[in-house]
């Protein structure tokens, strides 16, 4: 049982209406280079001795633990422990640099090392397998990326509409190498039109399709503005841009062999759907499933999509 007194406890944000699931316990642990990461987790009480197993579920980029009370709740039902934690840099875990608005990070390899730091300092030795792998977008980059270093890190994974590629790249990948060389790494990224702080209309934005699910997010960045951030750096693009081009030299997936469920979101317009489907025909032990009318954040998606949606996770860890 983990001692959670040891720890530093964590702030959480809640809506009258939006709520932790019960038993939530949130704390700082410090990382493998003393940065601060905000942890959530939930242990299963209600099954405990017959849970499914347990699974660590990651958000994406500029995400944050709250944003995933509902998904929490429905994999609590279903017998397993959850933990999430904010990525460096965003949420409420420490930030890189001192503009606490600015996404930044030099090098994708500080989320890995995260990443591990977590799994066999809190995960491997205080619950029980089966250990599953969850990652939405910037977070399924990093959880792939992870496995190519150790298959051995969770028994199943499942990818969300995964930061594999963007629309436009052969104009944008060149332009950020550019910038990374010649500009400021800590400025905005030149054309990445930071919010600074403004809320984006419904109507404007690019993630889901459900008006109450998005405004329910944008109710929580309202009592915690820092929990959001404004836009990215430079240094964030390049970073992202190495780890999307080294995940694409050859043999780079081949010998990957976790089994993996990955949702593709054909509306998608923040990630390239098209370069998540190569991805899939690469790994040799994938299943992909197109959402052919979804956007980017298929758990903050109307009802209709979420029931396929979950009919589909549940035969995979069935």
């Amino acid at each position: 049982m983990i001692d959670y007194k040891k720890y530093k406890q964590a702030e959480i944000i809640e809506l009258e209406e939006y709520k932790s699931p019960e038993d939530g316990k949130f704390f700082y642990i410090s990382s493998f280079d003393n940065t601060e990461i905000r942890v959530g987790i939930w242990e299963n009480i209600q099954f405990q001795g017959e849970t499914q197993g347990t699974i660590l579920l990651q958000q994406g980029h500029n995400e944050f633990i709250e944003k995933y009370f509902e998904v929490i709740e429905k994999f609590l039902s279903k017998k397993f422990n959850v933990i999430c934690f904010d990525w460096r840099g965003q949420g409420l875990s420490q930030k890189m640099i001192d503009d606490p608005h600015k996404q930044y990070i030099e090098d994708f390899s500080f989320h890995n090392q995260d990443l591990n730091y977590i799994l066999n300092n809190l995960v491997y030795n205080n619950f029980n397998g089966p250990f599953i792998g969850i990652g939405h977008s910037m977070g399924g980059c990093i959880i792939l990326n992870a496995l190519k270093e150790n298959n051995q890190l969770f028994e199943k994974v499942i990818l969300s509409a995964p930061m594999l590629g963007f629309r436009n790249e052969k104009l944008l990948l060149p332009f950020i190498k550019l910038l990374h060389i010649f500009g400021n790494k800590k400025n905005y990224l030149i054309g990445s039109n930071p919010n600074m702080g403004k809320e984006t209309p419904f109507e404007q934005n690019d993630l889901t399709s459900d008006k109450k699910r998005y405004f329910r997010t944008l109710k929580l960045v309202r009592k915690k503005p820092n929990i959001r951030l404004w836009g990215i750096t430079t240094a964030w693009a390049e970073a992202a841009r190495k780890i999307i081009l080294g995940m694409r030299e050859k043999n780079w997936a081949e010998d990957i062999e976790t089994e993996i469920l990955i949702i593709n979101n054909l509306q998608d317009k923040v990630v390239d759907p098209n370069h998540i489907e190569q991805m899939s025909k690469r790994l040799k032990n994938s299943k992909l499933i197109n959402f052919p009318l979804c956007e980017h954040e298929i758990f903050m998606e109307k009802d209709i999509y979420q029931n396929k949606l979950w009919h589909e996770i549940d035969n995979f860890l069935d």
